[in-house]
């Protein structure tokens, strides 16, 4: 049977609202640019989604008290390009991807045309447009962390930080397969990302011991709190068997290519990793228990692996770590691997299906270039680095990656305001120079 090593460097991971739309719709007028003929039809095509009701945005936009109530700010981010929120680049210089919710010139002129013009209302349709539903993930089961009281670690790779892992029953019997999550904090000022690995109790860790066995011996460190430390994977010595789960904020709900999935068998238990960040001192004392909804099937046609090599974060075991210099409006910190460098191995080949750059709060830009020596291609160019607008960007057509291909990573980052060489690290105020590989094995 075709197998892949799952090697990183690190497995450790961690971007409300948007529009656009059609402006030529039944009813545009032709005068001056009003909100119900013009600006509706692009607002409930592409915005309304996140801002109605119950959405994640942080006002309405499918009426029109509240959309003229912030259309000063809705011109400014929509000509800057901040909303929709989606900062990889897609003009055909690097790649296409899936599910662009960008708007077009047009759309943006009309939009600013409105404000500019007084934003009138114009008249409303005798029955008002259907509004688009609420992103959700079907047929899935739940599953919680409990409740707890983060409490910052410190040092100086985690001076506010805390990496907690909870052990849990899948919401599922027999063998299957995740095809989808959603990540749901309890405490969203506090939760930094989440990670979910797949685990076998009952297979071997370091030092000869069960997993189970390991595990019990980094909870007993501390006996009167839930769980235990889990800097990097889902603690020290733990064999994984799989990461199907990688949250960061500005997700929202992640569903897998159609007919992939990531296996799990009925033995084998849910190890749920949270990064906890009190930097704000007002959130030390809260507490979280965080959800997560998984969708299930039974098959799938091709099995899904995820990688997250971070060579820079990887440095922090060397005697002097790499660094980035402080006092720089631009600085660049490159690394490059193997497709065998990252376990992919046993196979002629994986299809890369979607990115995920992280970096934290200095990132600017993030490139990713794949080829060979002396022919490397573009795969992926982020702009704009937003720490609260992170997602899997899905190429519409895969890049084939083999033992040999090259992948190399460029993060570029501002760090202007720091006076001392800025470290890598697990804590917000270090920096980490990654980016999560959605890959998928040959079809059996």
């Amino acid at each position: 049977m075709k197998t892949i090593g799952l090697w990183v460097f690190v497995m450790l991971v961690i971007g409300v609202g948007g529009c656009g739309g059609n402006s030529d719709t039944p009813g545009k007028t032709t005068g001056a640019v009003t909100f119900w003929g013009d600006v509706e039809p692009i607002f409930n095509d592409k915005c309304v989604k996140c801002h109605q009701a119950g959405g994640i945005g942080p006002f309405r936009l499918d009426n029109y008290a509240d959309a003229k109530a912030h259309a000063p700010i809705e011109k400014v981010r929509v000509t800057q390009g901040t909303m929709p929120p989606y900062f990889m680049v897609h003009d055909g210089s690097c790649q296409t991807f899936q599910d662009d919710p960008t708007l077009s010139a047009d759309q943006i002129a009309t939009i600013s045309a409105w404000v500019d013009g007084g934003t009138p209302e114009g008249t409303a349709p005798s029955t008002l447009p259907t509004l688009p539903t609420q992103p959700t993930l079907p047929n899935a089961s739940s599953v919680s962390t409990p409740t707890f009281m983060p409490t910052p670690q410190g040092g100086e790779l985690a001076e506010f930080d805390e990496y907690r892992c909870f052990i849990l029953d899948f919401p599922h019997t027999g063998d299957t397969f995740i095809t989808g999550y959603d990540v749901s904090p309890g405490d969203a000022a506090i939760v930094h990302h989440v990670l979910g690995f797949v685990v076998d109790p009952n297979a071997v860790g370091d030092g000869g011991m069960t997993n189970a066995q390991i595990m019990a011996n980094l909870q007993a460190q501390s006996p009167n709190r839930i769980g235990w430390p889990c800097f990097g994977s889902a603690g020290d010595g733990v064999n994984v068997d799989g990461l199907p789960i990688a949250w960061a904020p500005g997700q929202g709900i992640v569903e897998y290519p159609t007919g992939m999935g990531v296996p799990v068998k009925a033995t084998e238990k849910l190890v749920v990793q949270v990064h906890y960040n009190m930097a704000d001192p007002t959130t030390l004392g809260q507490t979280d228990s965080t959800a997560v909804q998984l969708q299930f099937a039974d098959s799938v046609q091709r099995e899904l692996r995820f990688l997250l090599p971070d060579p820079f974060l990887g440095t922090i075991g060397n005697k002097t770590p790499d660094s980035l210099p402080p006092g720089q409006a631009d600085t660049k910190y490159t690394w490059t691997l193997s497709g065998s460098d990252m376990g992919i191995k046993g196979v002629p080949s994986v299809d890369l299906m979607a990115v995920m750059p992280h970096m934290h709060q200095r990132g600017v830009r993030q490139t990713m270039n794949v080829g060979t020596v002396g022919n490397m291609s573009c795969a992926s160019h982020l702009e704009n680095w937003s720490f609260h607008w992170q997602e899997f960007y899905t190429y519409k057509a895969p890049i084939a990656i083999t033992p040999d291909t090259q992948i190399s990573v460029t993060c570029e980052y501002n760090t202007s305001n720091d006076t001392q060489a800025v470290l890598p690290g697990w804590g917000t105020r270090n920096e980490m120079c990654l980016n999560v590989l959605m890959v998928a094995l040959p079809a059996q």
